[in-house]
This record gives structure tokens, sequence and C-alpha cells, in this order.
């Protein structure tokens, strides 16, 4: 390997807890911070989740009552991690007036990667989804817990077993304190996601059934591949309005969902396994019928497929005896030739049979191909972390204040409401463009509630969050966008710029072509393919992709700054020291770019 230019740069920190030695920050939202991290005390220092929890307190009598709230959560937590499909918590600390959650790192991917705008699930996937979904909810009810904020991404389809994890349960509260609260007369804090929070929730009083709500709604966004935020409502009775955005729906399961989506909480299901059992008398074709966990689109499948299949990753232990083997796969017409997996105890069982950490036989089914089962397979699992790599050299691009204000689409005739959505947005791109990121979310939410079929305003919503450093909600808002202008350059580069900060490099280099596709001047674009080709290991790559950022905006101080960083991998320290300097001539005020200058001098002996 070469010089690691951003492990070089990092300052020696210490281990939270005295326990947890941060990799890499994962995301980041209004309740504080996620970080991937190793765990010292045990052996072979394994990665873990570490959250971040800041009390917004201003007494040292607010910091007791918050530091007792904290310990009863995450005893609650304690609880819930017994079950299969929760991340196991295994510490929970203060430091600093901080409070910190240290949870089992669940590999796999968010639900939101397979819930494509324009694509529809059938109606056995979705079924199979709300089997999965409400089985572990189940759990959680009976603990007394809401979650508050059920959304695809908190929703992590588990490589080695295909079976959906629920994450994030930095929001919960025990039902008990809820209602004490509404006996006194005051109200918890909205918690959720557009979208997928009923008007209860809003309001501020979550039930078990706001739960079932957002269950309900993602259901309906599997199958009928349209984003909640874009579904229409009723004008009379506020009840959502989706079957006719599906066909060959079978009316048993339209009207389960109704009832899981009804705008008066006391008309829906009461609890997870109330709706589970509901779930249970659907027809037995669709029960049975059920098919493989929906992945990704054939694009990233094959993506999948091939890397799995040219790993020189070592068998582990489990699997094999620990040689390396890259095995193609050998295709005859629609056949596979799979390498070797441990074969399951019945053929019957073979559909899902996982693949070594992997989702082999899924990706397969995805692709539409036949599988032939062999002994045993090469390891699926991904490249361990880059360990103190320093994500603020490598931080990629997001939309600078240069980029031009979009306009309202005039797609209908003027009257009263296009005329306030037209106002509202031009209220949030000018404070977008001056930096002033909450006010222009709060804008841009307006101009949506007035009107949500307006690309602009989820683009510049999606922009915004990204900003705020709120990836996961981003990647929604794009997706609205998309769903909206399938071709739409900037919101395929934002959805990007969210999944890169969310440790999805891949994914955030396919959306980075497509828009590189369709505008092959979009420097933000370029200089974050390079980014996340850097952090993929293709550093020459990386450096065309820097380059072209700079031919198109001379003056892109960042670009320069990461063009210097693929040049001081590659070796060539003075041209490295001269990008460093022109990204500080295109802005002197990029402190990135001073401190880097400063080091790589010290490193030159200049």
């Amino acid at each position: 390997m070469g010089f690691n230019f951003f492990k070089a740069f990092q300052g020696e920190t210490r281990p939270l807890g005295g326990r947890y030695e941060i990799v890499r920050p994962l995301g980041a939202g209004g309740f504080g911070q996620t970080f991937l991290a190793r765990d010292l005390h045990l052996p072979d220092h394994p990665l873990c989740v570490v959250k971040q929890l800041k009390p917004q307190v201003s007494s040292p009598a607010q910091m007791q009552i918050a530091r007792r709230l904290f310990d009863t959560e995450a005893k609650v937590l304690y609880k819930l991690g017994s079950h299969n499909q929760i991340p196991r918590l295994l510490a929970h600390f203060e430091e600093q007036q901080d409070f910190y959650l240290a949870q089992e790192l669940v590999e796999g991917h968010a639900l939101s990667e397979e819930l494509r705008p324009g694509q529809s699930w059938t109606p056995e996937q979705a079924v199979a989804l709300l089997s999965d979904l409400l089985g572990v909810l189940a759990f959680v009810h009976q603990h007394n817990v809401i979650h508050r904020d059920i959304k695809p991404s908190n929703l992590i389809r588990r490589h080695h077993d295909g079976r959906i994890v629920l994450i994030d349960f930095g929001a919960v509260k025990q039902v008990s304190t809820q209602l004490m609260a509404s006996n006194t007369g005051t109200h918890t804090i909205s918690i959720g996601t557009q979208g997928y929070m009923p008007n209860e929730q809003l309001s501020g009083n979550p039930r078990f059934s706001s739960d079932i709500y957002a269950v309900g709604i993602i259901a309906i966004q599997a199958l009928t591949g349209c984003h909640p935020t874009l579904l229409a409502t009723d004008v009379q009775t506020c009840e959502v309005q989706w079957r006719d955005r599906c066909s060959n729906l079978p009316p048993e399961l339209g009207d389960l969902l109704d009832h899981m989506v009804r705008y008066d909480f006391r008309t829906r299901y009461t609890s997870a396994s109330e709706a589970l059992a509901a779930v249970q008398t659907l027809p037995e074709a669709l029960l049975c019928a059920a098919p493989s966990p929906v992945m990704p689109d054939a694009q990233t499948l094959g993506t999948i497929a091939s890397d799995l299949y040219n790993s020189t990753t070592p068998w582990p232990s489990s699997i094999g005896d620990g040689e390396r083997s890259p095995l193609p796969i050998e295709r005859t017409g629609k056949t596979v030739a799979l390498p070797p997996l441990p074969l399951p105890a019945s053929p019957s069982q073979t559909k899902l049979m996982p693949i070594a950490g992997g989702m082999a036989a899924l990706i397969l089914a995805g692709l539409g191909l036949t599988m032939v089962l062999p002994n045993r397979a090469p390891s699926a699992s991904p490249p361990t972390p880059t360990d103190g790599s320093d994500q603020s050299t490598n931080t990629p691009s997001t939309p600078t204040s240069s980029a031009s204000p979009t306009q309202l689409t005039a797609e209908t005739e003027p009257n009263a409401k296009s005329s306030e959505v037209a106002t509202r947005l031009e209220q949030a791109e000018k404070q977008r463009v001056q930096g002033n990121y909450q006010p222009a979310l709060n804008a841009y939410d307006q101009a949506i509630a007035l009107d949500p079929d307006v690309p602009e305003a989820q683009w510049g919503r999606c922009y915004s969050l990204n900003k705020l450093e709120r990836f996961s909600e981003a990647v929604e808002a794009c997706d609205a966008a998309i769903a909206l202008q399938p071709n739409y350059a900037d919101a395929l580069w934002s959805k990007g710029y969210a999944l890169e900060q969310q440790q999805q490099p891949q994914a955030a280099l396919d959306l980075y072509d497509q828009a590189i596709a369709l505008d092959q001047s979009h420097a933000e674009a370029w200089n974050n393919r390079g980014t996340a080709l850097f952090q993929l290991g293709q550093i020459e790559d990386a450096y065309t992709a820097f380059d072209r950022a700079v031919q198109i905006n001379a003056d892109f101080s960042e670009a320069w700054s990461n063009r210097a960083a693929a040049l001081w991998e590659k070796g060539q320290y003075d041209a490295a020291l001269e990008s460093i300097n022109r990204a500080l001539e295109a802005d002197p005020k990029n402190a990135i770019a001073q401190s880097l200058q400063q080091q790589m001098r010290n490193k030159l002996g200049q």
C-alpha cells in the first residue's frame, strides 16, 4: 500500500470511554452524531456503532434529569437488543456531559436502496416485508415502546440472512412516560420523518398505531413506487389515496393497508401484534408465494455479484480452509454455476440459502438467473474500513452558493396557490444561496405543503438537509425529486453525496455517473466522483475526476484540495503542494487547505 495521506495528517484522539476508537463518522442529525468505532477491549478490536447524544440543558438540575432519562432509555434499549432483529446495546456511558451508546454493527443495506422511484414491488413481496417488520415491531410494542421514526433508512436488510433489522431507537420513549405527560397537559416532542409520520405524531402525541401507520406507508411506497410525500389525500376524509397507482392489487391486501394508514389513529390496528395477526389472515397464495427479499436494481445487483464472485477475501474458518480463490460467475444462458457453498439440510431451503456473509442466492434471483448449487463459497464480507482515515479532507462537496437558483416549473395556469408556491420557493432559494439552510428548509417545506409536485422544491430540501448533515432524510427528499423528474442531475448528485456520507461510496459513484451523463459540465459531480473513487481505493481515477472538476471550474477550491490529496497518495509531493496552493488561491479562507498546506510543507522540509 502507498502512503496514506489522510491517516498521516489525522491527529491522535483518546478512545471514548477509554474503550472505543473512532474510525469515521457515519452521519449526524438533530439529536447527535453516529460513528463507526472499534472496541479496544475485545479481541481483534471488532467494529461497532457509537452514537453521541447531546442533551440540550442549561442548568445542573436539568442535567440530572437528562442523565436519569438517558439511563432509563438505555435500560429499555438493553431489553430490546435481545431480539435478533434489533442491534444489541453493548454499553452506555457519559463523557464531558455528552451521552454515548455503543451498539452492534449490522452489515447490510438500508431498505431505501430497494425502494426505487417508479419501481413497484409485487403484492407477495410487500406481504413478506409486512410479516418480517411487524414481527420485530410486535416485540418492541410488547415492551411498551413506540419507535416513532420507522422509515426506509432505519430498516436494514441484513446481508447474511436477508432479514429486516430495525435501527435508530434514539427517539424512543416508554409509554408510561408519554401517558404521564399527557395527563399533566404537556406533550412530547414531535419526532419523525415527513411522509411516514401520522397526524397525531405531528402534534406530539404518538401512539402504538403511529408505528403501524409508518409500516403501512412503507408497504404502500413499495407497491406504488411512489414516495409518500407525493401521495394525494382525500380533501374530505384526509385518507391517503393510493390504490389508483396499483395494478392487480389483491383487495384483501388493499383493505389491510388502508386500515393501517387511516387518518384517525383510533380506527387503525392498535398494535403490531394485531396488525401481524391481520396479515396472517391474508389469502394463502399471498403468504406462501412470498419471494426472496427485494434487492437493488439490476445494475446494482450486477456490481454486487461481480464483486462477490471475483473477491479474493479469505474464506472464514467456519466455511473453508482460509485459501484465496477468485471464482468468477459461469453463465450458460440463464444458468449460473456458483462457487461452492454449504448445502442446506433440505432442498426446499435452497432459495433463501445465504452465501458466506453475502446474499448471492438473492442476488441471482433478482437477476432472474437459475442457481446451480455447489458446496461452498468465498466470503462476501466487505473490506474493513481504513482505520483512522481523515474524513475532513476527503469530504465530498455539497452544493455551493455559486449554484444557480432554480426556478419553479410552470406546468399549470397561474393561480393564487401557484403564486404562493413560487413565492415560498423564491424565499427558500434565497436563504439557501446565502447559506441559511434551516430557514431554507422551512421555506421548502412550506412550498411542498402547498404543492408536493415541484421537483425543484424537493431537491432544495435535499440540498439543505445535506448541509444540515441530516443525510437519511436528504436521500428521501432527493428520491421525491427524482420521482418527479428522473433526469434531474442535481438531485442525482445530491443523493449520491448523502449516500457517500453514509459510507456507501459505490452507490454514490453510480449516481454521480448518472448526473455527469446528464451534465458533463457538472463540476461538483466530478469532484464527488473523485471522493467516492478515492474511498474505493481507485486513486488514479480519483485524480482524473478531480482534475476534470478544476478544468470546468478553475476557482473550485475544494476540488483543488482533493486533487492535492490524490497527488500526494500517488507520491507526487511537489505537484500535491502546488495543487493545495491553487486551492488557497481560489479560497484563502479554506481552513482545511491551510492546515494541509502547512503539514505538507513540514513533511517536505520546506
